[in-house]
């Protein structure tokens, strides 16, 4: 079994991978390390576990959202960093406030 390393926030975490999957380990890992990235750059310094934490969140609405049909918020692959920055941020806003209510029911 092959091992991939990839590194989130300055963190390196080492993975296992089937022979063969390294590639696509490491772009998953990169993808996660960018949304990492620009959730620190938008809410500043917070705990490595709150950050994945909210990246796991974001990742978890949009599964949610293409299980029920609901179109991605950014259709264009070739979209701005800024652009998919303030997505990002917005998702986590509606995640947070989903969480909300859900804590309030």
């Amino acid at each position: 079994m092959a091992q991939v390393s990839i590194n989130i926030n300055g963190h390196n975490y080492r993975i296992a991978a089937r022979d063969g999957d390294e590639a696509r380990i490491e772009k998953l890992g990169a993808d996660l390390a960018a949304r990492a990235n620009r959730l620190t750059k938008s809410l500043g310094v917070v705990s490595e576990a709150q950050t994945l934490a909210m990246v796991a969140l974001m990742l978890a609405d949009e599964l949610a959202d293409a299980r029920a049909g609901v179109a991605p918020a950014v259709a264009d692959a070739n979209a701005s960093a800024a652009t998919a920055t303030a997505l990002d941020l917005a998702q986590l806003r509606g995640i947070v406030e989903r969480l909300e209510a859900i804590s309030r029911s």
